[in-house]
């Protein structure tokens, strides 16, 4: 097990490295993470590359029997090739570039930045073999974050035009399944097509679902291009990338990112910038559990925080063993390796309100002995944290759904991940425990597996779900499930949801979007009303039986929760987004589970073992 933290050598005078690398390894770390943001020092000028610094660092680590992570820098360029290369920047939808002196300011589409990064990767991976105390390697950081994840810049446009000649057949087929004549905007050809910035009006909802898709393309492609080359300059490295903490609400798909890394990590932040507290536990198990599924194995983590963390505006402090208490959370929901961001908090540049262990005066404090001490109590642990994680339970997250929401949001008051987050609280204060999959993934083995807000589905997993749920599982769909087609466009003569009525045991026959504070009251069986909010999907039942009823609805007597046997198994249709009480309500039915009382309190049981962690009293204890 790999415990350490995130350490700039590059920010500080060089005479500090020994006595840093002597103080960490009393913190009891293993492990450091250097060279993030380093480009500018390791290639001054162009073509060449000055190795000095971090040959030294991870020398002298290896001394101090510290393990390294080496990270390729290609989230912050040096001046020169800015200056050198101004096509290189990204552009916003005014035509405005990225001004150099932030970070990520690039364009995924551009050959010349690409074809820097990856000599960069390449001179590093070729230099830094030759240490085997380097056990894993970062590509890039946190990529799309902070805005990072969209350009209109022509270099994109010109890959959007070639993207799109390899998706369609002629220009013939495009205009159909788009439906161009609608607002006469048929194309007469690939180069006709514009990029989607805001207009008037919206953009050809189809236009912008390939979008949307092009966008996860150039960034999957940007990372793979550089394992690639990691790999070839270095076949024995071990290559990840950290993800951030929003990185479901970004224009790419992490699971497809990861299909082309060794592991994968995730910077866990439960507080930032602006925050007035932190993230709900079952906001943060959610993260940690989604970190997990990108590639259904544990994973590391690369940055976790300590001290209150902000740019401009810092988030809230924390508390004394708080800090403590999310990482055992971490390690319990899937991580196996663990680092700190930071060791030291900086005395200049943007990060200055992102406090470290050791705080900027450079001594030892409070936070210095809760990692001694936390780093301690975990290792006497490793064999529990390195067994998989056992989940009855599946949710699954579909990009393109994501991005229809995004483009057509429907109601105001919608959100893809909140509504994920507020049905994964039902599971979490149930001690059912969750992986986050795909529709590619294998659904047998499952004891119930929830589509959560999927209003862009194709026959194949329609047919993944009918078989899994035909072999005895459980499936949940919610409202708006398998509305569109993968055009983004609603099918002509089929009844909602499509391809799905003998599966729901419903169709739906009259449909609402609610907004803001609006909301439909909803009545179960046993007379208790309910709030119904952002949508009201309005079931009639075939072979499906009625749970919960729309009450007093001017529509008609529908159905707003239902079950039905389907073969061997069973579909339950949430129709509506119900308030706390009564989504509790609902998934007792769907669980045979009470909620706990207190949700200040996790249970997960892995390995025999069951770990209760508890917010509230800063307390975690493993029997």
């Amino acid at each position: 097990m790999y415990l350490g933290v995130d350490y700039y050598p590059e920010q500080w005078d060089r005479s500090l490295i020994e006595s840093d690398l002597i103080t960490i390894r009393e913190m009891g770390c293993n492990i450091i993470r250097i060279a993030d943001f380093a480009w500018n020092l390791i290639e001054p000028q162009e073509g060449h590359y000055d190795f000095e610094l971090f040959d030294e660092v991870v020398t002298r680590a290896d001394r101090h029997g510290l393990k390294v992570m080496m990270c390729i820098p290609t989230a912050t360029m040096p001046r020169w090739l800015a200056l050198r290369c101004p096509e290189i920047m990204a552009k916003d939808e005014q035509g405005h570039p990225q001004p150099f002196g932030g970070r990520r300011g690039y364009c995924y589409n551009s050959e010349v930045y690409l074809r820097k990064a990856n000599e960069l990767t390449r001179a590093m991976g070729q230099h830094f073999r030759r240490y085997p105390n380097i056990v894993a390697w970062q590509l890039d950081n946190e990529i799309g974050h902070e805005g990072s994840d969209v350009c209109f810049c022509e270099n994109c446009h010109r890959r959007f035009i070639n993207y799109l000649k390899k998706r369609y057949d002629n220009i013939y087929d495009l205009n159909e399944r788009w439906g161009t004549n609608f607002w006469s905007g048929s194309y007469d050809s690939f180069e006709d097509i514009q990029l989607p910035a805001k207009a008037y009006t919206n953009q050809n909802p189809s236009l912008r679902m390939e979008w949307e898709r092009f966008r996860s393309e150039s960034i999957v492609e940007f990372l793979k291009r550089m394992y690639q080359t990691l790999k070839a300059a270095n076949p024995e490295a071990v290559i990840l990338h950290d993800f951030e903490g929003g990185t479901l609400t970004k224009r790419f798909d992490p699971f497809e990112i990861s299909k082309n890394l060794d592991e994968i990590a995730y910077n866990n932040y439960p507080v930032w910038g602006g925050t007035v507290e932190p993230m709900k536990p079952w906001e943060i198990a959610l993260a940690l559990d989604t970190a997990r599924g990108f590639k259904k194995a544990n994973f590391w983590i690369t940055e976790e925080i300590m001290g209150a963390q902000g740019h401009d505006i810092a988030g809230c402090a924390i508390k004394p063993g708080q800090g403590p208490l999310w990482a055992w959370q971490a390690m319990a929901h899937g991580c196996k390796h663990f680092l700190i961001f930071r060791y030291r908090g900086a005395t200049k540049g943007a990060e200055q309100y992102c406090y470290g262990i050791i705080d900027a005066d450079n001594t030892r404090g409070r936070k210095f002995y809760e990692v001694q001490n936390l780093y301690e109590e975990l290792r006497k642990h490793e064999e529990l944290f390195n067994s998989p994680y056992p989940a009855s339970c599946a949710i699954v997250y579909d990009y393109d759904s994501a991005a229809s929401f995004r483009i057509q949001q429907q109601s105001n008051r919608f959100s893809y991940i909140g509504e994920m987050e507020k049905i994964y609280r039902q599971l979490y204060g149930r001690n059912l425990q969750c992986d986050a999959v795909t529709k590619e993934s294998e659904l047998n083995g499952y004891e119930m597996v929830i589509v959560p807000y999927m209003i862009v589905m194709d026959d194949a997993f329609r047919n993944k779900l009918k078989d899994y749920a035909a072999q005895g599982g459980k499936v949940v769909l919610t409202a708006r499930s398998s509305w569109k087609d993968t055009d983004n466009n609603l099918v002509f003569g089929e009844r909602l949801p499509v391809g799905l009525n003998d599966l729901a045991g419903a169709s739906l026959r009259e449909q609402e979007s609610l907004l803001a504070d609006q909301y439909r009251l909803v009545q179960d069986e046993q007379g208790a009303i309910y709030k119904g909010y952002v949508f009201a999907d309005m079931l009639q039942c075939s072979s499906a039986k009625p749970l919960m009823t729309y009450y007093e609805n001017p529509f008609g007597p529908y159905a707003a929760m239902t079950v039905n046997q389907y073969d061997s198994g069973l579909c339950y249709y949430l129709a509506t987004s119900l308030e706390e009480k009564g989504l509790d309500r609902a998934f007792d039915l769907i669980t045979g589970r009470k909620m706990r009382e207190d949700l200040n309190v996790e249970v997960i049981e892995r390995n025999g073992q069951k770990i209760t962690l508890d917010y509230q009293k800063l307390t975690v204890t493993i029997e």
